[in-house]
């Protein structure tokens, strides 16, 4: 199977996505062209906004949004991720990929940025793992499901115990550049160091964490600590 037939049955069945920024190239490029491509998609939702250059905190985390149902849209769009992952066995793209159990889908984390609720949904998946789709709330939805992106653990944790997506931006916010990831240890937050000097705590709910953060702004490091302070994780980026 050709890459460009994986793109075009990629587009077939996921709702669209933005393109990730330059520059972190060095962090994706371990897959080829294709690979990355699925991991951007089935990989295809307490978070603090970081304003550019003050690099302030802004907003509130929802409380109340943790545990909330998945909404019909959302529940779409995480059986999109099924769908690519079907689509990649029966095509022979490889013998197994994690799925999402739609009727577990809930909110994880809400947060309000510049331009409306960013929210991250989770749903366990089918290897003990769990996916995972992030959206701006006041975006339309398209037949597809809502406009976001996501995915599925598919492999084991990261010798670091963390993984980091991103940064991830939408052309519809150009302003803004999404950082998530997840903890595999038990940890209370994270703390992210911009290129900058300067450093952001988010904390983490359900091993996830999210930031939206100004486009411009470069993470160098992530650290996990856990209730007590001490440091349970790190990872650096080239």
């Amino acid at each position: 199977m050709t890459e460009s037939r994986i793109d075009d049955l990629l587009d077939e069945h996921v709702p669209a996505f933005a393109p990730r920024s330059d520059g972190w190239e060095d962090v994706l490029a371990r897959a080829d062209t294709a690979r990355r491509r699925y991991a951007a998609l089935a990989i295809v939702a307490l978070a603090l906004l970081l304003v550019p250059t003050a690099v302030a905190l802004r907003g509130q985390i929802a409380d109340l949004f943790q545990g909330t149902p998945a909404p019909s849209t959302v529940s779409t769009s995480f059986e999109g991720i099924n769908r690519v992952a079907d689509m990649a066995i029966r095509e022979g793209f490889s013998r197994r990929f994690s799925h999402a159990d739609v009727s577990k889908a809930h909110g994880v984390i809400e947060i309000q940025t510049l331009d409306g609720p960013q929210d991250l949904w989770a749903a366990p998946n089918g290897q003990g793992g769990d996916c995972w789709f992030i959206d701006f709330a006041n975006d339309p939805a398209q037949s597809s499901g809502q406009t976001g992106f996501g995915g599925c653990e598919v492999s084991a944790p990261p010798p670091s115990n963390i993984r980091i997506e991103g940064p991830v931006w939408w052309a519809t916010h150009p302003s803004l550049s999404t950082f998530d990831g997840r903890v595999y240890v038990d940890a209370e937050t994270v703390q992210l160091m911009l290129a900058d000097g300067s450093a952001v705590n988010l904390p983490v709910v359900e091993g996830f964490f999210l930031g939206s953060l100004d486009k411009g702004a470069k993470v160098t490091e992530v650290t996990a600590y856990d209730k007590s302070g001490a440091k349970v994780a790190q990872f650096r980026l080239p």
